[in-house]
């Protein structure tokens, strides 16, 4: 049995009516899930193609191997895509939303710390940052022949 809430106030009765149905809820996941991956494609290739950074994701540091932004992007937008697309069409069944919820997490928590990694990137200096990285595996920066290493990004 499940509860129905009245909502007289007909400017909330939409976005409501949107959160009540399972399918909907799903839906609206996915979407935030598309676009905080996009943002964090876009602040990857950003700071790959500038100065380097450190990646843990080792399947993401393959892709970056082929020193290609356009490889990586294409990766990263299948993936999403095919996880997306399963969710969305699993979308009725509880576990699309619990998945859906746990995507979205994940990546809010990726946002969070992305916004402390352009802080502590602006706050030092890029020389630091590269000497530091030389010897680690996880350190990740595309050669595009167009920026050097040493471009600041604010």
């Amino acid at each position: 049995m499940t509860a129905r809430v009245n909502i007289t106030n007909p400017a909330l009765a939409a976005p409501a009516r949107i959160f009540m149905n399972r399918s909907s809820r799903v839906i609206v996941l996915i979407t935030m899930i598309a676009a905080m991956s996009i943002v964090d494609l876009y602040l990857t290739i950003l700071y790959i193609t500038h100065t380097g950074m450190n990646e843990v994701n080792p399947l993401a540091r393959a892709m970056m191997e082929y020193q290609s932004p356009a490889i990586l992007g294409v990766w990263k937008l299948a993936t999403v895509a095919l996880g997306g697309g399963i969710l969305a069409f699993i979308r009725h069944k509880r576990s699309a939303e619990l998945g859906a919820w746990a995507g979205c997490m994940i990546l809010v928590m990726l946002m969070v710390h992305w916004v402390a990694y352009i802080e502590e990137h602006a706050r030092i200096s890029d020389g630091p940052i590269q000497v530091n990285a030389l010897g680690d595996p996880n350190w990740v920066y595309f050669e595009t022949g167009q920026l050097r290493p040493t471009t600041r990004i604010p």
